[in-house]
């Protein structure tokens, strides 16, 4: 089951407003989440069985909609 958009950005600020308090590890694809993370980690597997873990610190997604 997934949550839809209102849905995703409730949860978000909701771990924001706990994280003063307690650490969270979240799983997600979804952006409001990666968004609102202080930190967000990826990790991809190339060819051959090659896991590469890319770290970013503080990220604000581009839209990929193009305004007419």
């Amino acid at each position: 089951m997934f949550l839809d958009e209102a849905n995703v950005e409730r949860l978000a600020r909701m771990i924001k407003q706990q994280a003063e308090q307690a650490q969270f590890i979240v799983v997600s694809l979804r952006r409001p989440m990666i968004e609102s993370a202080e930190r967000t980690i990826g990790v991809t597997q190339a060819r051959g069985a090659n896991t590469q873990v890319l770290g970013i610190l503080g990220i604000k997604l581009q839209s990929s909609h193009t305004s007419p």
